[in-house]
């Protein structure tokens, strides 16, 4: 039978809808899945949710605010992997004879035998309280510098000494004007287990605090550039991040409640100066 040319074009449009049309209802769309709900505000910083496959889980970490509206992050990590502007270890000197393990191994691989060999020649001896700065190669670490802090006879170590150690650090970084800090005591790392690793986070960050303060009242009272840290970075390992963070935010909340009853009172013939320095 012949067809007009016009209904031969309307069967054929029809035939192919019919065919698109069985080929769609073949197969259910895909239903994106539900937005994670967001964090309360407030708390810790820790990752709540299955990381995607083939993606490691972020570090646990707690976070606090200290004087001046610094934030203080207890985190679990170590310090060849924290890119902070930044990086600050501990060590003792060489007749203490203490064996490096764990972070501080990584770290001295990673350097090519640096801080075994610099302490070893004699020329960085690691008495106490005794600062090294170095710019690590490229590659090697992911903080921009290294500051090695000594402790001297691991015989005489203490919390007093670590809470200096603390001062020292804090100071340093305002000298070097690293925004970020990283802090990692290494004590255990150095087969040292005479002091309580939560204890020793509490004072060195308490004595941080202290010395961060006074380079600001310095600063306020034109004797020094102006300059702010940005973010300090507590660097716990996985069997002490609970312990250490939770006797780190006390300490945190304590020494801010101490730089705050300081009095104003300038230190030498310079007062504040109005409208410097405000962090």
């Amino acid at each position: 039978m012949d067809y007009p040319l016009e209904r031969c074009r309307a069967i054929l449009i029809a035939a192919c809808l019919a065919l698109v049309t069985a080929g769609c209802s073949s197969s259910a769309p895909d239903t994106p899945d539900a937005p994670a709900a967001p964090a309360a505000p407030g708390t810790s910083r820790q990752a709540t949710t299955e990381p995607p496959t083939g993606q490691a889980s972020p570090p646990p970490q707690r976070t606090f605010t200290a004087a001046h509206r610094l934030p203080v992050t207890v985190k679990e990590i170590g310090p060849s992997e924290e890119a902070a502007d930044l990086q600050v270890v501990t060590l003792f000197d060489k007749a203490s004879n203490q064996r490096f393990a764990g972070s501080m191994v990584d770290l001295d691989r990673r350097l090519g035998g640096f801080v075994t060999k610099v302490r070893d020649s004699g020329q960085f001896r690691a008495n106490a309280l005794e600062t090294l700065v170095i710019s690590p190669p490229p590659g090697s670490i992911a903080a921009r510098r290294l500051l090695i802090i000594g402790l001297g006879d691991s015989g005489k170590a203490s919390l007093d000494l670590m809470d200096q150690v603390g001062a020292v650090a804090a100071r340093e970084a305002v000298r070097l004007r690293a925004a970020t800090v990283a802090f990692a005591p290494t004590l255990r790392d150095q087969s040292f287990d005479t002091l309580d690793t939560g204890q020793v986070g509490a004072r060195v960050m308490a004595g941080a605090i202290r010395g961060y303060d006074t380079e600001l009242r310095l600063q306020q009272q034109g004797l020094d550039s102006c300059f702010a840290l940005k973010h300090w970075y507590y660097e716990a390992g996985a069997s002490y991040f609970a312990d250490v963070s939770s006797k780190i935010g006390p300490a945190v909340k304590a020494a801010t409640a101490e730089v705050n009853r300081r009095s104003d009172r300038p230190f030498g013939r310079t007062g504040p100066q109005a409208g410097t320095c405000r962090v």
